[in-house]
């Protein structure tokens, strides 16, 4: 119940619906018929407030995101030093809906982290570096086994044996997950996309998970290459959107009491 509570006052701090509230109260103030000036001062300011949302979440959404893919560069396994890893794998979406391909149960959020975790999986291969790969693996529904192959199907391109995988299960955040990835054997590289890491190593912090960060993903160009970047769209709220979240997940994990 706490879980729900919290993604769902996440949601009303997102731009599109916080958008929709402000223009709600404004047209309340503005249109009420027994408002007065007082009403009207303050219906004219939300709008005003709500028409700067729109345009500062419409355009600078890759702006704001990019203060969280920035904090870590992409990783080299090239430079790692030789010992024994554990890739720890942020979990994503999974479907256990019959008929699919062991390999396509994964979401596109997770797919990107397993890339990932298997180009430096392969790479450390080369060196004749032996590593291990944790996933994080949502819905905690019991259905290990499933899940197990579908790991094995997934990294069989990158030539990760099956005995060298490991389904996390009954992790339902990413608290949970940092908690779980702590507690395996060998040095740990922590896998996300670039704008999910910060929160997952500052959970890492707290809960003495020693490990190295490995962003996923989140390659962008410059913003403002274009004249169409500085008109609102869809894609820019859906940056904000996922900057929002990701900040109020940091903020949470900063209140959150530290392992002693």
């Amino acid at each position: 119940m706490i879980l729900l509570l919290k993604k769902l006052l996440a949601r009303l701090l997102f731009p599109a619906p916080l958008l929709l509230m402000l223009l709600v109260a404004a047209a309340i103030l503005l249109l009420h018929p027994k408002g007065g000036a007082r009403c009207r001062k303050w219906g004219k300011i939300l709008l005003v407030a709500a028409i700067a949302l729109f345009l500062v979440a419409g355009i600078f959404g890759q702006v704001f995101r990019e203060t969280l893919t920035g904090r870590y560069p992409p990783l080299d396994p090239a430079l790692l030093p030789p010992e024994e890893y554990t890739l720890v794998v942020a979990g994503s979406g999974f479907s256990g809906a019959p008929g699919l391909a062991p390999e396509l149960r994964f979401n596109d959020a997770m797919r990107i982290r397993l890339h990932e975790a298997g180009r430096i999986a392969a790479a450390l291969r080369k060196r004749g570096i032996g590593c291990s790969i944790a996933a994080g693996i949502h819905p905690s529904d019991g259905q290990w086994e499933l899940k197990h192959r579908a790991l094995a199907a997934f990294f069989a391109p990158y030539g990760i044996a099956p005995e060298r995988l490991i389904p996390i299960e009954g992790a339902a955040n990413s608290r949970q997950e940092v908690i779980a990835f702590s507690q395996l054997p060998g040095c740990k590289i922590l896998i996300s996309e670039a704008y999910h890491l910060p929160r997952l190593m500052l959970l890492a912090r707290k809960y003495r998970l020693d490990a190295i960060p490995a962003p996923a993903g989140n390659i962008e160009g410059p913003f403002g290459g274009s004249p169409l970047d500085f008109l609102p769209n869809a894609e820019s709220f859906a940056h904000t959107e996922r900057t929002v979240y990701e900040y109020l997940g940091i903020a949470e994990a900063f209140l959150l009491p530290a392992t002693k």
